[in-house]
């Protein structure tokens, strides 16, 4: 494990975890910045699902970068964005890739999203390396996306240059617990959560007869019934288990990848990593202070992360 001390302003997780995804953090964008300029919506077509995506092509790069949100963010965070802006301004073509059921894709299919979906984005991955034959591909994933990262990293075919998980969950388990234990993360989980689910039910209300998610008060008890009732697990243990990174996931790795969190994430227990941080596959970089995804540098609001995976991809491009 590398323990790195960058200037951290504030020092408060919960601010910085805050901050992650607050828009005055967009202010810092020129009008119709470059990478915005050139976007152009992609719908994924496979045979396991629909996704959307938002492909920033540059002319003159070889090394596109698949950028992945977290739970119930999407292409449009603030985070995404910020990154996309300083990936793109550096030479690097990107393509900002929604799970199922995120952005504006609610109504592409029926089945909804969950945390084990990881074939169809391994087939989203395949299309987009299909369709960009030539390009180098990296992959660097926030959170839930982080853990779909090194998820997708290891059972991929297609040969990754470079791959990053910024806060990923380890043990969703734990992660869960986590978010339980403080009030008001659970209380912005489940609004975000339940007006996801209330956009799936105008399109598809079928799926939700006999359920009564909206009745529910917790997140743990909101997961138990959607495990039940979307999904092919028996228990929310087994749903868990199917997305926790293990040694396993690690050492299926085909280049080394690298996770970056902050020992005061309120969501991500930091001990989690003590099951993979010594495997040779991975690369852990923890901080003192950063919160869930912020690393914000003080009154620039610039986050630490950003610069950091800029220099690492423009380093493994070269």
């Amino acid at each position: 494990m590398i323990i790195c001390q960058p200037p951290i302003r504030p020092k408060n997780p919960h601010l910085q975890s805050f901050l992650a995804s607050s828009r005055l953090r967009l202010k810092r964008l020129t009008q119709n910045p470059p990478f915005q300029a050139a976007a152009n919506e992609v719908k994924i077509t496979t045979p396991l699902a629909d996704l959307q995506g938002i492909h920033s092509p540059q002319a003159e790069s070889n090394h596109l970068v698949v950028l992945i949100h977290g739970w119930e963010g999407s292409a449009q965070s603030t985070y995404i964005q910020l990154l996309a802006d300083s990936l793109y301004n550096a030479g690097h073509a990107v393509f900002r890739l929604n799970m199922r059921d995120h952005g504006d894709s609610h109504s592409w299919n029926e089945p909804l999203f969950h945390s084990c979906r990881l074939d169809e984005m391994l087939a989203a991955l395949d299309w987009i390396a299909e369709n960009n034959p030539n390009h180098k591909l990296s992959l660097c994933g926030f959170s839930l996306g982080g853990n779909f990262a090194l998820r997708m990293a290891a059972q991929t075919t297609q040969n990754l240059h470079k791959v990053i998980a910024v806060s990923p969950p380890i043990n969703p388990k734990n992660s869960m617990q986590a978010i339980q234990d403080l009030q008001s993360y659970q209380k912005y989980f489940l609004k975000k959560w339940r007006r996801s689910l209330a956009i799936k039910q105008d399109y598809f209300p079928h799926l939700f007869e006999g359920h009564n998610w909206k009745e529910e008060q917790s997140l743990a008890a909101l997961t138990a019934q959607f495990v039940e009732k979307h999904t092919e697990f028996n228990h929310v243990n087994d749903y868990f288990d199917g997305y926790t990174i293990t040694p396993k996931v690690i050492r299926k790795l085909k280049t080394q990848a690298q996770i970056i969190t902050s020992w005061d994430d309120p969501v991500i227990p930091v001990k989690d990593l003590s099951t993979i941080d010594r495997l040779p596959q991975l690369k852990c970089i923890t901080t003192a202070h950063g919160g869930h995804c912020g690393f914000v540098q003080g009154l620039s609001m610039r986050s630490w992360v950003e610069q950091h995976i800029v220099n690492e991809i423009t380093n493994e491009s070269t």
